[in-house]
């Protein structure tokens, strides 16, 4: 089967869960003799139009190169961003680089010709692109579903308007299903989407190699916690250098491995730098998603406290590793971890309780050990990419016999 895979927006620098899932998700694919195909929009002016990856081919298109302006827009440090999205930015930026990325998306299509089109949280631009495409008639015997990663969130429009991703996926969404990876995520589809679109949805849990990341025995630990993802105030990661100040009374060799990129990077490790902890912790900034597996297994504890998660793809990949977690108790991740079972759960914003979850995990290895090994199991049982790789494929095909029957 050909896979086409379209995303709005991939992060250039390589990290999100996204693309972090797609990369997994193409080398089981094609481990079973599928092809894989993704596509987003060129994150600079520069991109190549098509890069080869180890298990399926990355496709750039330029559109207006809107996405491009927004990725320079967001390199700005904020005290200059609002005058130059005077300059950058127009009101009929959107419907300008929608009309462009039909034109290509319709000749890439022609090209590959896919079996199946998977969308990617596609709120602004490829939903209204394939909605185009198939009032044309260019996806016709195509069935186009979408995967929601995302809890809805405000969004600034070029032109100024203020909206959220939710409001415009309800303006434009041609999907033939909607696939929620978190039953909270399907609850927000359900209460904004228009009715004709709430009957499409579906629950389908997003699943973690669990032959790529998994327990590596006699690995000596570095550190003893760990924290990837992206830098921002969502993520928690604000709690960090204050946690960190007060763990090292009674810890005071206790280090904190740090990977990933984001808004409030900068503000971050000053922070580090004011509580002198820059000596605690490494921050390795990006890292290849090859080398994630390794590094959870130098690692004692994995930490995530996000604020607000639709899923918790890092947490998973954690946990497939046999590492204990420490996360909160909200969206996402309350589906995943089980408290006192498979990880320790704590209140969004609690520092003092994420300390004194770091605390009792450090002082006490056979507990670790515990939620470890059956953090692995609940991963085995509930989130095996092999057996969501198998839903997709199912629903695909059912996909495709409902087209073909019509």
């Amino acid at each position: 089967m050909r896979i086409l895979h379209v995303c709005d927006s991939l992060n250039p620098a390589g990290v999100g869960g996204y693309e972090s899932y797609l990369h997994h998700l193409s080398r089981v694919f094609a481990s079973e003799g599928h092809e894989a195909f993704v596509v987003t929009q060129s994150p600079s002016t520069d991109s190549p139009e098509f890069v080869a990856r180890p298990h399926y081919r990355l496709f750039h298109l330029s559109g207006n190169l809107l996405e491009a302006r927004k990725w320079k827009f967001l390199s700005l440090p904020e005290n200059e961003r609002s005058s130059a999205a005077r300059s950058m930015f127009s009101n009929n930026d959107i419907s300008a680089d929608v009309h462009v990325l039909t034109s290509q998306l319709r000749t890439l299509v022609r090209d590959l010709s896919p079996d199946v089109i998977h969308a990617h949280s596609t709120y602004v631009v490829f939903n209204r692109v394939l909605e185009g495409l198939r009032r044309q008639g260019i996806l016709s015997g195509i069935p186009v579903l979408a995967t929601i990663h995302g809890l809805p969130k405000t969004l600034v429009l070029p032109g100024g308007e203020t909206t959220t991703d939710y409001e415009q996926l309800a303006q434009s969404c041609p999907f033939d299903r909607i696939t929620a990876v978190s039953e909270c995520v399907a609850a927000a589809l359900r209460e904004r989407l228009p009715e004709r679109s709430v009957n499409r949805i579906q629950l389908l849990y997003l699943g973690v190699d669990i032959s790529v990341f998994r327990p590596q025995r006699q690995v000596k630990k570095h550190w003893d916690l760990a924290f990837f993802g992206r830098i921002e105030q969502a993520k928690a990661v604000d709690l960090l250098p204050d946690m960190m100040v007060s763990l090292r009374t009674r810890f005071p060799d206790i280090r904190l491995v740090i990977t990933g990129e984001g808004s409030y990077r900068r503000k971050f490790l000053d922070e580090l730098k004011k509580r002198d902890l820059m000596g605690a912790v490494s921050y390795l900034g990006v890292v290849p998603i090859e080398k994630i597996p390794d590094l959870l297994n130098e690692v004692r504890i994995f930490l995530y406290p996000s604020r607000e998660e639709a899923f918790g793809l890092s947490l998973t990949e954690a946990m497939a590793c046999g590492v204990p977690v420490i996360t909160t108790s909200v969206f996402g991740p309350s589906e995943i971890v089980t408290h006192a079972h498979d990880g320790l759960a704590m209140k969004p914003g609690d520092l003092r309780g994420l300390s004194e979850a770091v605390r009792e995990l450090l002082s006490d290895s056979r507990l670790r050990s515990r939620l470890g090994q059956n953090a692995r199991k609940t991963v085995e049982k509930r989130f095996d990419l092999k057996k969501h790789s198998e839903q997709l494929l199912l629903l695909y095909h059912e996909l495709r016999h409902a087209h073909r029957q019509s």
